[in-house]
């Protein structure tokens, strides 16, 4: 809206407009394909803007790899987690593997599938951050949505805004259709519905939370704040959901000879020890 001269409102409904047709068709090709799109232009945006801007990488190097979380800024690496590793996303991974690939014989190509998505995530993080601390030194306060669009300044000049405007639009259409295909998704697993994109029941449960993400964007708060405290939000689940995971992944009962190796449940006791603590210092429990 800062960068178009919409009002919030305004974008609000035409994505959600836009993400309710894409949903309504009820195809998962033409969705996965949508996501794949939507996905390249983001990542080619900041990956190539990342390396035009020529960053410090000794820096990166020697200050990235090293974990360390100063006063005050526990809130911002939780919304940063929350926002790679988004909890509802689980349950929609899980249900599209289903529809995606079938039998054992694929498992290996499902589980390619998951490395690759989440090294894509992961690259897209780290590109953000290093544009963001390139175009915004410590200190540097970001008042609107349009400021952000000056790390793409070194690689874009003045298109900047415009592509960046179609990033946050593309990102606006990717989340308005995840959480509520997600949503759909789980509750029509534990309901025992069918898992049919296209069913009145299905439908009913995607179109109601589509239509309160629309509400909710239309209320006239501040972008930035609902944006990084719905990060926090998914941060703070996490911990849960990983809860969850961990056990159902060492179910000998249901996966048999497909349970977690020793190696994958250190990992992810690491990652749940990691989000639980720094969720505890958030609230000023630590």
């Amino acid at each position: 809206a800062a960068i178009t001269g919409l009002s919030t409102k305004a974008v609000a409904i035409i994505i959600g407009i836009l993400s309710g047709i894409l949903l309504w068709i009820g195809k998962y090709k033409i969705i996965e394909r949508v996501f794949i799109a939507l996905i390249l232009v983001m990542t080619l945006s900041f990956v190539i803007t990342a390396i035009v801007i020529k960053p410090d990488l000794t820096a990166i190097l020697t200050e990235g790899l090293v974990p360390s979380v100063s006063a005050g800024n526990v809130l911002f690496v939780i919304s940063l987690i929350g926002t790679t590793i988004v909890p509802y996303t689980l349950f929609l991974q899980s249900s599209t593997v289903q529809e995606r690939f079938k039998g054992e014989k694929e498992l290996k190509d499902s589980r390619f599938d998951v490395v690759f998505t989440i090294t894509i995530c992961g690259i897209i993080s780290v590109a953000i951050i290093i544009t963001a601390a390139a175009a915004f030194p410590l200190g540097t306060g970001i008042n609107d949505p349009g400021t952000m669009a000056d790390q793409l300044k070194p690689l874009l000049g003045s298109w900047a805004k415009y592509v960046f405007a179609f990033g946050i639009f593309a990102a606006g259409i990717s989340s308005s259709m995840t959480a509520p295909l997600a949503a759909a998704y789980a509750t029509a697993g534990a309901l025992g519905w069918e898992k049919n994109l296209r069913s009145a029941k299905f439908r009913s449960v995607w179109i109601g939370i589509l239509l309160i993400g629309i509400i909710f964007a239309s209320l006239g708060y501040d972008p930035i704040q609902l944006i990084v405290f719905s990060q926090y939000a998914n941060g703070l689940i996490l911990p849960v959901i990983v809860l969850f995971l961990m056990f159902a992944m060492n179910n000998r009962k249901t996966l048999q000879g497909h349970v977690n190796s020793l190696w994958l449940n250190i990992v992810g006791w690491i990652i749940f020890a990691i989000t639980v603590t720094l969720s505890l210092i958030s609230f000023g429990i630590f």
